[in-house]
């Protein structure tokens, strides 16, 4: 539950931190020192401004940064900014988390918390977000709810990537890379003058690697990497005021998804000694394959009194994946599942933005459509269910398998799975496999009335009803059409059909005013109406046999006494339609149209005040708004199809200080939010659980600090450090399936999953210079991540702390033409859980994926 002793220590401890980097950067910044840090240039206020002038909490990192910090992608870059978390094991279902604010939805009825823009374009599917960082300028992370500044409204950041322009020179660079297993990559860049005014930039990426591990189960292999992609841009100036930039990408992703492998430790064993972090087994093929292409027109004229910018984009891309969900090779546990995804848009923005002696401003509309079409399946044997019914069963009721209830109720989920497992086994030994199928089956027809129509059928006498026939008894007339069903893991597919438009329409502007020559004040406000038409298409696509084998069963009192027998034919019934991973709460047929909108005014106030040359000081005041949307999966009777728009207040104060002449740079900021029907997505409900998205409430408090020192004129030193407490202050429940307010109420005070408090970065690099005017470059990066909560449906399954170390040794050639490089990743090996649980959970197979391993290799440039 919620501590308040321990939230205002929390709060002081985050005020601290800003009002002690305050107290020492007003201190020290008047000292005068030799080397300073080289400036860093953002847009993020939509002008060319240095990173220290932004009133905002913002982490850049340009090109030649990335490169030597070992990053590919935005996956990789979240390990190293404060604040924010990217832990993903897919690029096609990618989660963004800035300061605990995600949406961990893998859908498409929801639009992402976390705004991701490619030069300026919104990519709407985290899907089509996750792009290899090969010849990119820079990546700016800004941090609390964005829009008024972009062309869509985001609540927990977003993430610009700016690629580079065409340049006025004549330039051919190749980059090879080789690594351990079977690490193969090469980027060609050529950037050509083609006029006086005409200039053009072509990129080519692939990158290539083997497995880490061995299937063990053979067939196929999970986890390798094979991408490429292309780049196209030209820049036209027509005359000394106009630009016209054109880009376009394409990129092609055919590769093994996630290595998911099994925790359970008697599904481990049965596989032949699977494990986490050493070889695996699956059954289910996994396959990320990715086709994307993007195009933007961006116009940019500069006339007496402001600059009018248009970006008219089209972005597509077609995706399959395919992971295994279980993490085994066990057939009684099968579970895959797949997405396939057509998805292209349209976006058109004007902007217009100027600057008076006291007014910078900035004005802009937008408008975007987005049409998908999003296609899940799921595959499971007969065995499947019987796995799933134990499962069910053991947590229902743990003293029917041996179990006291007060020793399951303090095992861990895994322990608990783990068990279910045992008690499967012992079934089949025993020669009653599909007798936990057959109970089941018969506890939802009995629950649906269907036992008391097949008695009135049968002639029974009246006053008998299915209430009183011995449940044990029935499930052993249910076993003979079970098990052989069972035991044959027939295949069992199920699909479900999501088509989505999804419109729209925003206007916003951003004003600062000088109020005197050291105070600005910054006023922001957007309009935003978003519509979206969505359908979902789905039906029991498999059937159980439901036989009786006939003969006596008996009848039950109320007090569990026998008082007769009722006789009963052998006969076989039809086959029962069922869905196991969509059940719609027990609708067969599911074919909705649906439509909603939303709309919303948001905004910011920002104060800021120059101390002088050096100090700058800020608060702020950000409110953002994100729409609501549709549950894609199922839903059934009394389970609402669509959910609330959710909104955060972030209320931050900052300091941003270059000190020592420039030396050493400071900058720090403390923040609370208020997050309000914020989207949730849970596998929840019984019977049969499913996906479901329910809005809840949620806080956050949190500080932020960043340092870089120019120790010396060759020795470069950073670090950063965040902290972050979030909570649920209100958590929603669905009472139609199965939830109720006890349950919501012990999830109030619980921390939001995948939010570490403590993060640290520790970041040395010391260049050597050559006498033949050359120069040696070694770095070493350093990561440690606090634990978090892996799932909200078990605090107990907590991910470990970790720590990463990366190194690299460099060498560029006096000229530059030249450049050569050795790294590690990982260096020390250490075997990091990136998350655990998963679908896979709902049949009692948990199944984690890890970090990668010690991955070392070399580098080598040429420039002509």
């Amino acid at each position: 539950m919620h501590d308040a002793d321990q939230t205002g220590k929390s709060r002081q401890f985050s005020l601290s931190i800003l009002s002690g980097a305050i107290a020492i950067a007003t201190a020290i910044s008047g000292t005068a020192y030799a080397a300073e840090i080289e400036e860093v240039v953002v847009t993020a206020q939509k002008r060319a401004e240095n990173l220290q002038d932004v009133p905002i909490a913002i982490s850049a990192f340009t090109g030649e940064n990335m490169k030597d910090m070992g990053v590919e992608n935005l996956t990789d870059l979240g390990k190293f900014t404060p604040g924010v978390e990217m832990n993903n094991d897919t690029p096609l279902q990618p989660t963004y988390s800035i300061r605990g604010i995600q949406t961990g939805d893998f859908t498409v009825g929801s639009d992402p918390a976390v705004a991701v823009y490619v030069d300026g374009v919104y990519t709407g599917r985290g899907a089509g977000a996750e792009v290899p960082l090969a010849d990119i300028e820079r990546v700016e992370v800004l941090k609390g709810p964005q829009g008024t500044l972009f062309g869509r409204n985001a609540t927990g950041g977003a993430i610009h990537i700016i690629s580079k322009k065409p340049q006025a020179d004549d330039t051919t660079e190749l980059s090879l890379t080789a690594g351990n297993y079977g690490r193969q990559s090469s980027d060609l860049l050529i950037n050509r003058q083609l006029s006086d005014n005409l200039y053009g930039r072509i990129t080519a990426s692939n990158n290539r690697r083997d497995a880490f591990a061995d299937n063990i189960a053979g067939g196929f292999s999970a986890g390798d990497q094979d991408t490429q992609t292309y780049r196209a841009s030209l820049l036209w100036e027509p005359t000394a005021n106009t630009e016209v930039l054109w880009r376009a990408d394409y990129g092609v992703m055919d590769q093994g998804s996630a290595l998911r492998s099994s925790i359970v430790p008697s599904l481990q064993a049965l596989d032949g000694g699977s494990d986490v972090y050493g070889d695996y087994a699956l059954d289910t093929p996994t396959i990320e394959d990715r086709d994307s292409f993007g195009t933007s027109l961006t116009v940019t004229s500069d006339f007496d009194n402001f600059t009018l910018t248009s970006i008219t984009a089209f972005r597509k891309f077609d995706a399959h994946l395919q992971q295994d969900e279980d993490g085994t090779a066990n057939p009684d546990y099968m579970f895959g599942s797949a997405n396939f995804d057509e998805q292209e848009q349209f976006s058109q923005e004007f902007r217009l933005n100027g600057a008076t002696d006291t007014l910078k401003w900035t004005v802009g509309a937008s408008y975007s459509q987005e049409k998908l079409e999003h296609l899940t399946e799921a595959y499971f044997t007969s065995g499947s269910l019987e796995s799933f019914a134990v499962y069910e069963g053991l947590k229902m009721n743990p003293e029917t398998f041996g179990i006291p209830q007060a020793v399951f109720d303090q095992m861990t989920q895994t322990q608990q799975e783990d068990a279910a497992v045992q008690a499967r086994q012992y079934y089949k030994e025993l020669g009653l496999e599909g007798i936990a199928a057959a109970s089941f089956v018969y506890d939802l027809m009995l629950q649906s009335g269907q036992v008391d129509q097949l008695l009135a059928a049968f002639g029974a006498p009246a006053g008998v009803t299915g209430s009183m026939l011995n449940s044990q008894a029935m499930a052993m007339q249910l076993l003979a059409g079970f098990q052989p069903w069972v035991a044959g893991d027939v295949a069992w597919n199920e699909n479900v059909l999501n088509t989505g438009d999804y419109r729209s329409t925003a206007i916003y502007g951003d004003f600062t005013w000088s109020l005197t020559d050291k105070l600005d004040l910054t006023v922001g406000a957007r309009y935003t109406y978003d519509e979206k038409d969505f359908t979902i298409q789905t039906a029991y696509q498999n059937a159980i046999p439901i036989a009786l084998t006939g003969g006596n069963v008996p009848l039950m009192d109320g007090n569990g006494n026998v008082i007769g027998v009722l006789p009963l034919p052998a006969l076989e019934l039809p086959a029962q339609p069922f869905g196991m991973a969509f059940y719609n709460n027990g609708q067969p047929i599911l074919d909705s149209k649906l439509n909603d909108n939303w709309s919303d005014i948001s905004g910011r106030i920002v104060l800021d005040y120059r101390w002088n040359d050096d100090v700058m000081t800020f608060v702020s005041l950000a409110d953002g708004f994100k729409a609501g949307g549709f549950n894609s999966l199922n839903f059934g009777p009394n389970v609402a199809p669509s959910f609330d728009q959710e909104d955060v207040v972030n209320l931050e104060v900052g300091v941003k200080s270059s000190l020592f002449d420039n030396r050493v740079r400071l900058n720090a900021s403390v923040f609370s939010y208020e997050y309000k029907n914020l989207q949730e997505l849970d596998l929840v409900g019984v019977p049969i659980p499913s996906y479901n998205l329910r809005n809840s409430d949620a806080e956050g408090t949190g500080a932020e600090v960043e340092v870089q020192w120019a120790a010396t004129d060759n020795l470069f030193i950073a670090g950063n450090y965040s902290y972050l407490d979030t909570e649920f202050t209100k958590y929603g429940y669905i009472e139609a399936i199965g939830e109720t307010a006890a349950d919501a109420e012990e999830k109030i005070g619980q921390p939001r999953v995948s939010t570490p408090e403590n993060k640290f970065n520790l970041m040395a690099e010391y260049t050597i210079d050559m006498a033949s005017g050359a120069d040696v470059r070694l770095r070493a990066d350093y990561n440690w991540t606090d634990e978090r909560i892996g799932s909200i449906s078990d605090p107990t399954r907590v991910i470990d702390d970790y720590q990463l170390l990366n190194l690299r040794a460099g060498w560029n050639s006096a000229s530059d033409r030249y450049s050569a490089a050795l790294w590690v990743q990982n260096a020390t090996d250490e075997e990091i859980a990136g998350g655990y649980g998963g679908t896979g959970a709902a049949i009692g197979a948990s199944p984690a994926w890890r970090y990668m391993p010690r991955m070392y290799g070399a580098d080598f440039t040429v420039r002509f």
